[in-house]
């Protein structure tokens, strides 16, 4: 193959380039011997190209492997990303040092004495998938593209107060949560920019870079980062959420290694007995990776993997709601009043809009175990679930008045309130077809009728109010729609509007299925195509 810096592009004439290797990523490390606070910043461009991460940051024995690109105008590279408006740009967050007293710092359990791997079922999570060919992509465009595009796209708030931003800061210090969050970049830049679906080489190179220093970390153990190891986990659930088909077996044993991991240390237990003085403290940034973590394992548990963490965490309802109301500390004192602030709603409103958005979290886990479980265990259940559903619509009707006027109201209402009464209906419709009826089974029962024309309607309303494209929740809700639906219009919408390409993928393998019977899909049929396409690939 010829070098890249003398490939040809087009039609036109071979280029002869001068060779150019960008500056290598560094992480930040830890220095006993500094005093005060430090300031962690995301990457920042500088006008040569090179990546900037902190000054004064030292040299590590571990270099990234950095792939080289051409030295030519961003404009004719492929991976060439939008104009981002100023203020949609990351702000910095100054992140100080974890305090020293006691309220906020973690009380570690001792290193155990056994060999921590032998609780882990398999690594075939740390296994990266053969790699489609390079994009040309770099480290640096992979880094501003997480913290520009990346971290807005995932979350309802502003870039620089979502999650994505504060976890990268601490990824930064880290080189095997650096890598994974790099190798997890440059598979969603290859994705932003229409390439295929699978890893590009460079976020293969760096997958297998933070899974030999995730076997390493997992043999030492001395001392544990768990904040490292936690982010390590949660960017390797994010990267297996988006590869298509979906890697049934990959997510389950990865959600296995992370209940032994969290289980071997308590760290529930020890984020849920904190104080918690600041958003910065470990036990803080640990929750809210907990909760992310859950999510996502829940999530997963609709196609019939993942879910033993969620699993764990259900089953102990006072800790994984302290542990909610931990992670929910604004990153910083002075931000308490910014943290939840809308021109629209009042502060006490957007603290339910999250509550109620976690509850649901919840209560599709519960359907998940229903729908799996034998005929005595669960009796009752329905009417148990129906009645948590029906208390959620009693109790925050605001928000299906949010939902109901959008059209009308001016600012908009929250993006976080339209998803969430999205999700509400989709979890309707969950819950009836998730056992004993089938998805599109006629004649359909009034409540559900009523529920998929509420689905819809507050689906097109949520689309127009910012990017949905990455809320992988609001996505699963337009799946549910479009499988349920027999009106070929709302499902010809439905389908345009499904960006997630694993989901996609799972609508038009049951939608194709569901033409083979006139009685429709059940849940269980659902989860065996997942199974199969798996199988198969």
């Amino acid at each position: 193959m010829q070098p890249l810096a003398e490939r040809r592009r087009g039609l036109g004439p071979i280029k002869q380039r001068e060779r150019w290797t960008p500056q290598t990523i560094v992480p930040k490390i830890d220095d006993a011997g500094s005093e005060g606070s430090q300031s962690v910043t995301p990457p920042a461009l500088t006008p040569s190209g090179d990546l900037q991460l902190s000054e004064g940051l030292p040299a590590v024995d571990m270099p990234f492997d950095v792939l080289p690109v051409e030295n030519e105008v961003a404009s004719a590279s492929p991976t060439t990303f939008p104009d981002i408006p100023p203020d949609d740009m990351i702000n910095p967050i100054a992140l100080p040092q974890y305090p020293q007293d006691a309220s906020s710092q973690l009380i570690l359990y001792p290193t155990p004495s056994f060999d921590i791997l032998s609780l882990f079922p398999s690594f075939s999570f740390t296994n990266p998938t053969e790699p489609a060919p390079s994009i040309g992509s770099d480290d640096v465009q992979a880094m501003t593209f997480h913290s520009t595009v990346l971290a807005p796209m995932k979350s309802t708030r502003k870039a620089a107060l979502s999650a994505h931003s504060i976890f990268l800061n601490f990824a930064v210090q880290n080189p095997m949560a650096l890598h994974f969050l790099l190798a997890f970049s440059h598979s969603e830049l290859a994705i932003h920019h229409g390439f295929s679906h699978r890893p590009p080489l460079e976020s293969y190179l760096h997958f297998q870079n933070g899974s030999q220093l995730l076997s390493q970390a997992l043999v030492t153990l001395s001392p544990p980062n768990h904040v490292a190891m936690m982010l390590s986990f949660l960017y390797l659930y994010m990267f297996w959420m988006r590869r298509d088909p979906l890697e049934v077996e990959r997510l389950r044993e990865l959600s296995t290694s992370i209940l032994a991991y969290v289980m071997t240390f308590s760290l529930d237990e020890v984020c849920a007995n904190s104080s918690g003085s600041t958003g910065t403290s470990e036990p803080v940034t640990l929750s809210r990776i907990l909760t992310y973590i859950y999510d996502r394992d829940v999530f997963c548990g609709f196609f019939g993997c993942g879910a033993a963490f969620a699993g764990y965490v259900s089953q102990k309802h006072e800790t994984r709601q302290r542990i909610w109301l931990l992670s929910r500390m604004p990153i910083l004192p002075d931000q308490t009043e910014t943290w939840f602030r809308s021109e629209s709603l009042p502060e006490t409103s957007q603290r339910r809009i999250l509550d109620v958005y976690f509850s649901l979290i919840t209560i599709q886990y519960e359907i998940n175990v229903y729908s799996q479980s034998n005929e005595l265990a669960v009796l009752g259940k329905w009417v148990e679930i129906r009645n948590k559903l029906d208390k959620i619509r009693e109790e925050q009707n605001f928000l299906f008045t949010l939902s109901r006027d959008c059209p009308q109201l001016s600012p908009k209402p929250p993006l976080m309130a339209l998803v969430a009464v999205t999700i509400f209906h989709a979890l309707e419709i969950y819950l009836h077809r998730s056992r004993d009826t089938f998805f599109g089974e006629t004649p359909v029962p009034a409540d559900i009728e009523r529920a998929l024309q509420e689905l819809i309607s507050a689906a097109y309303h949520t689309i127009p109010v910012g990017p949905v494209q990455l809320l992988e929740r609001f996505q699963w809700a337009l799946l549910i729609g479009g499988i349920e639906t027999h009106d070929p219009v709302y499902r010809d919408w439905i389908s345009a509007s499904i960006s997630d390409p694993v989901i996609k993928s799972v609508y038009n393998l049951v939608v194709s299925a569901k033409t083979l019977s006139a009685k429709g899909i059940s849940m269980e049929a659902v989860r065996e195509l997942v199974s199969k396409q798996t199988r198969s690939s």
